[in-house]
């Protein structure tokens, strides 16, 4: 299993969610299918920023599964009478998310003093745990270069994060079914850790290895046409995040390019089946570091000299919400 991050909060707030009650409440189930694309070594000049594609090589390298509830409480905010400011308003959004190895609250709050412009802040606290040889909660060992378990009870995942969020519809300003094209574009900072692991130390969190405490900043772009059809919406999304500082990964962060910038581009669709239920399907495109050594597994990676980039296909997904 591997890492899976959906914007479709952001999506949602494009689409002018009603709130015409205080609380709204959804179950969002995502899966991903991942097939294999072995790494290819880098041939370029050492510090190259060259890059080159990795070709699928087998049908499967892992998949992904997880639930998380909603309960968004909105609190009517109005700033004036002027319809820029007249629905100005405060969520608030409890949430829990499970996953075969995790265990996950969740809290944010987001402000929208604009249509187009929000502002929001989170935090989470999250439960790992190994089992039937999938990995939740690990540490690299140095001396063996292998992850080892850590226990449940004695580590704990945590975050904290806040962003600013830019949207727009054309349909705003153009009338019509057929005139909405939505753009959206965030920016979050966010500070990510394991409780009694030490700073530079690499960890695995929900079966996603290679991970250090540390700032970390995470991007958005989307850009989709909206129909007044079962096909909702289509369109694409570009995610970017990383590390502001190598060191973060301490003495191995120079050599593993510890502040490498993660590229996702995400072609999609949108389904909308009645009022109640929400379908997403994703087809991932990635980026990941190049190494000038091959290797098979991405534990070795942290010992390896990083040395440009490479691309591959990662995922099919789809993420199915349904409100109640």
């Amino acid at each position: 299993m591997k890492k899976i991050a959906f914007i479709l909060g952001a999506l949602l707030m494009i689409g002018g969610t009603s709130f015409a009650q205080s609380w709204t409440y959804s179950l969002t189930t995502d899966f991903a299918y991942y097939p294999q694309s072995d790494f290819v070594a880098s041939s370029a000049a050492p510090g190259s920023k060259s890059s080159h594609f990795a070709p699928l090589t087998g049908a499967y390298s892992g998949i992904e599964l997880r639930t998380t509830g909603f309960a968004d409480y909105t609190i009517p905010t109005p700033l004036g009478e002027h319809w820029l400011v007249s629905d100005a308003s405060i969520v608030l959004e409890p949430a829990l998310e499970l996953t075969p190895v995790s265990l996950r609250p969740m809290f944010s709050a987001s402000f929208t003093p604009l249509p187009f412009l929000i502002f929001s802040a989170g935090s989470s606290f999250g439960l790992g745990w190994n089992v039937l040889g999938f990995e939740g909660l690990c540490y690299l060992d140095t001396p063996t270069s292998n992850y080892k378990p850590l226990k449940t009870f004695n580590n704990f995942y945590y975050d904290f994060w806040a962003q600013a969020t830019f949207q727009f519809d054309t349909g705003a300003i153009i009338p019509g079914d057929w005139s909405h094209v939505v753009m959206l574009a965030s920016y979050q900072i966010c500070y990510s850790a394991l409780t009694n692991v030490a700073n530079g130390q690499i960890y695995e969190w929900q079966a996603s290895v290679n991970k250090a405490n540390g700032l970390k900043y995470y991007s958005s772009i989307i850009l989709a046409y909206q129909m007044p059809l079962v096909l909702y919406r289509a369109g694409a999304m570009v995610d970017l995040e990383g590390h502001y500082n190598s060191s973060d990964y301490g003495k191995l962060g120079n050599n593993f390019q510890g502040n490498f910038q993660s590229v996702a581009i995400s072609p999609f669709l949108q389904l909308n089946l009645g009022t109640k239920n929400e379908l997403y399907f994703l087809a991932g495109f990635s980026n990941r570091r190049s190494f000038t050594t091959s290797h098979n597994s991405e534990c070795d990676e942290p010992y390896l000299i990083a040395n440009g980039t490479e691309w591959f296909f990662n995922r099919f997904a789809l993420s199915w919400t349904h409100y109640f």
